[in-house]
């Protein structure tokens, strides 16, 4: 079972400057105020309606690495399907419910999606899930979750990246966790997005050092491309909360074709419990 779990998260997780869609004064521009900001960040929210990549998938756990190819196929507001080399392994998320089978092991899981939630320890619906592989922030912002002006830094920590940094309280399970999000002064997506125990002293500043946030989870965008005005993460790192790590690398991106999303569990293939 704990194998499936760790086949699940990576999988599902196996997911630069450009145009927006409208002309602004961006960069370093001091003119920018939180309010505007966070109009700019609504208004080039993904309208991406179908999303298909081919994806490389590095897995590091205990200073081993495990690499994977996948197919991504996103069809917007309803299903993210996700296929290892011939179909040996694939997954079906949709609004309520996630789908999984291995022809190796002829088994398969199905469950509902509260499931992520114990996956990777935060309180997440479909939607927010999108929004995770296609840059945008999980939460909505406003102008009081504004922390900091563009730092000027620029060195190769996401979070010391050129960025309007916001900041926000969540509750998950009788715990305040403290997220970050930081916003890409250039295409308004995010550089990254990280949460934390909000009671954490060390972790709890937007000045802390990468090498000193500990019991974090990150999603760190580590370049962009444009496809017809759509931006999307090429290079996504997530990193969970016990410092494992998966680097996706997005190859062959076609989007708002139509997709074919093929899934059924063969018969004879035994349930895995997760609930």
């Amino acid at each position: 079972m704990k194998r499936s779990k760790y086949l699940i998260l990576i999988i599902l997780l196996g997911f630069s400057s450009c145009a927006l869609k409208k002309e602004y004064v961006i960069g370093d521009s001091k003119r920018l105020t939180a309010k505007k900001i966070v109009k700019i960040i609504n208004e080039n929210e993904n309208d991406i309606k179908t999303f298909q990549a081919r994806a490389r998938i590095d897995y590091f756990r205990k200073n081993k690495v495990k690499t994977n190819t996948a197919t991504i196929r996103i069809l917007s507001g309803e299903k993210i399907w996700i296929s290892a080399p011939l179909g040996a392994i694939r997954l079906l998320i949709t609004n309520d419910s996630i789908k999984y089978y291995n022809k190796l092991e002829r088994n398969y899981i199905k469950t509902s999606f509260a499931y992520i939630e114990n996956i990777i320890g935060l309180n997440i619906n479909y939607e927010m899930l999108e929004k995770l592989l296609f840059g945008q922030p999980v939460l909505a912002l406003s102008p009081k979750d504004f922390a900091k002006k563009l730092n000027l830094e620029n060195s190769q920590y996401e979070d010391k990246l050129r960025s309007y940094i916001f900041k926000k309280l969540i509750d998950y399970e009788g715990t305040q966790l403290q997220g970050l999000f930081y916003v890409n002064p250039y295409n308004f997506k995010l550089n990254s997005q990280k949460f934390f125990d909000y009671n954490d002293k060390i972790t709890n500043s937007i000045d802390a050092a990468s090498n000193d946030i500990q019991k974090t989870f990150s999603i760190n965008y580590k370049a962009y491309n444009s496809i017809n005005k759509h931006i999307y993460p090429r290079k996504i790192l997530f990193l969970d909360w016990n410092n494992k790590s998966i680097n996706i690398d997005m190859k062959s991106v076609i989007i708002d074709k139509k997709l074919n999303i093929p899934f059924r569990i063969p018969k004879g293939y035994s349930q895995v419990i997760v609930d």
